[in-house]
């Protein structure tokens, strides 16, 4: 069986500075891989290669077996691949219903034409009235996203995520400015209600979280990977101590 995604020497400059150098990645289907690294690292580099929104100067990123690097962003979302930003990005103009709505039809444009159909409306509603119950946002279903508070919006991103309902998953800092409770609840509602079944690359810098959600770490320092392993492994690896938590950590 083909890996969930493989990542061969990928590369990306701009300009004099090397962003990445020759990463090799390899997540399994199912997998949860968790990516860390210090701020420059080149993590988000990684997201946004992975998503074609930069183009990568050299390598290679498959995604089941599917060459995908050079291909637009919107033919990688119809792939299968789905992502959040550590800034916020739902469509704050638009209500929560629709911002589910949105999702679901970049990820299949062909749903579109179901529209016509009384039933397949039907059908439609339902499907993202029963998403937005999964995270208690039913109620707001017609409030515009800006009315939300940070919790909610970090949900709403999350369910986004699932309308595309994608084979793999990369999530950017998704506890980014949560207090504690905040970031234990947005941390079961990720375990429980998106990985399952699912392929992912989490970027995040709470360790205890991310490692309750990854059972593997990858670290890059300086646009390179320097570890690779199960996360306790990785988290005792003297040059990951001193290159992202500092000389003399444990």
């Amino acid at each position: 069986m083909a890996a969930a995604l493989e990542i061969t020497g990928l590369t990306r400059r701009f300009g004099g500075l090397t962003a990445l150098d020759g990463i090799d990645l390899t997540v399994e289907p199912g997998e949860s891989l968790g990516l860390i690294g210090p701020n420059g690292s080149g993590k988000t580099s990684v997201f946004n290669l992975l998503t074609g929104h930069l183009a990568a100067d050299a390598g290679s990123i498959r995604l089941s077996g599917r060459e995908i690097a050079g291909l637009p962003s919107a033919r990688i979302v119809r792939l299968g691949v789905a992502r959040t930003f550590q800034n916020l990005r739902v469509l704050k103009r638009l209500t929560v219903y629709e911002n589910l709505r949105a999702a679901r039809h970049a990820a299949a444009p062909a749903l579109e034409s179901l529209w016509q159909s009384r039933a397949a409306r039907r059908a439609e509603r339902d499907a993202v009235m029963a998403l937005l119950a999964l995270f208690g946002l039913e109620d707001r279903a017609h409030d515009t996203s800006d009315s939300l508070t940070l919790m909610e919006l970090r949900e709403l991103e999350i369910a986004r995520v699932m309308a595309a309902d994608p084979a793999l998953v990369l999530l950017d800092e998704p506890a980014a400015g949560m207090t504690a409770a905040e970031t234990d609840r947005i941390g079961e509602t990720i375990a429980t209600h998106l990985l399952p079944g699912r392929s992912a690359i989490v970027i995040e810098h709470k360790i205890r979280f991310l490692t309750a959600l990854c059972p593997r770490l990858a670290v890059l320092n300086a646009g390179r990977k320097i570890a690779d392993g199960p996360s306790s492994a990785v988290l005792d690896d003297a040059a990951v101590r001193d290159s992202y938590f500092g000389s003399g950590s444990c």
